[in-house]
């Protein structure tokens, strides 16, 4: 159904607001929140009602750990909330020293589109490199078994250029965890391939995916995409997430919560940001003159779900689920 985009915010906020977040920290999960729901990505509203967004009251109190020269590892609060606040100080330090490292552990909560974080350190004018470890959750499988040891574990990368950003957002996983729970709230199967049942086997029905056994949310596993390369890209996205960001994984420091690791970087340190911007810019425009196959595009990372987000705004309005706009509203009215 089409829905006004000025009323999705208002129900996403008083979803927010119902939950106990106030000030900053709700304005952060809204418009990351409405970030995702406006580019088609799953990490989106269904959040608020499924536990994507928990409680204030049980996220832990937010502090700062550590900071030194170039670095910062903030701890606590909900994670979208603390990811702004490790972004910005990123920016802030890379101002000072061409490079800033921000990092996030204690945070119990999905991190949401985190394409948001990057496309935010990229507007300021930098280069942005974000990985999360999921904590103590573990939903996907390593190549060669069907045994959940790893989390979906996403990277994303923003850099500008002479007349915008190139954003890409993505989970190391065959499917993010929330595409299955879209998938299980719209009644649609998995696509082919990106899933496990709980006994190995291929499936396409995110029920088997998602069960509730001892108040755990997964039930399969998910795959890794591209077998062995997206492990080998998961695996460098749990140690940045966890080791480096002294967070959790499944099975150990699990006290820590997730984790999240962000870099940006000056596009100037090396070479001065005019020419750099340039460069980019031919890079950009290089490929974009690639001769395309015939009835296909060729498209930028984000330059798709940049093209849905402003037809949105153009028109005032988006196309939402029945069942993920129906889920919302009713969480509201409870």
């Amino acid at each position: 159904m089409k829905i006004k985009i000025t009323e999705l915010r208002e129900k996403v906020a008083v979803g927010v607001s119902k939950l106990g977040y106030t000030e900053a920290d709700a304005d952060a999960i809204v418009d990351t929140l409405l970030y995702a729901e406006k580019r088609g990505n799953n990490q989106g509203i269904p959040k608020i009602a499924t536990g994507g967004v928990p409680h204030a009251s049980e996220v832990e109190e937010f502090r700062i750990a550590k900071e030194n020269k170039c670095g910062v590892l903030l701890s606590g609060g909900h994670s979208m909330a603390t990811t702004a606040k490790a972004a910005d100080k990123a920016v802030e330090l890379a101002k000072i020293h061409g490079v800033g490292v921000a990092c996030v552990n204690h945070t119990f909560t999905s991190s949401g589109s985190i394409g948001y974080f990057v496309r935010r350190i990229s507007k300021a004018g930098y280069i942005g490199f974000m990985c999360v470890g999921n904590g103590n959750f573990a939903a996907v499988a390593p190549t060669g078994s069907a045994e959940r040891k790893l989390g979906t574990n996403p990277l994303a990368y923003a850099f500008p250029y002479d007349g915008g950003e190139v954003v890409f957002d993505n989970a190391t996983a065959a499917i993010a965890y929330f595409g299955v729970v879209q998938a299980m709230l719209k009644g649609e199967p998995l696509p082919e391939g990106v899933a496990l049942n709980s006994k190995g086997e291929p499936t396409t029905n995110p029920k088997e995916v998602i069960g509730e056994m001892e108040g755990e949310s997964v039930g399969g596993a998910i795959k890794t995409f591209a077998d062995h390369k997206g492990f080998g890209l998961s695996l460098f996205v749990q140690l940045m997430g966890s080791a480096f960001s002294l967070a959790g994984i499944p099975g150990a420091h699990e006290e820590d919560g997730g984790g999240t690791f962000i870099l940006a970087i000056d596009p100037g340190l090396l070479s001065g940001k005019d020419e750099y911007m340039k460069r980019s810019r031919e890079l950009v425009e290089h490929i974009k003159s690639a001769k395309p196959i015939p009835g296909q595009e060729v498209l930028l990372p984000g330059e798709r779900g940049d093209r849905r987000a402003r037809q949105g705004e153009g028109t005032g309005e988006i196309e939402i689920a029945d069942g993920v706009w129906n889920e919302l509203c009713k969480f509201i009215e409870k």
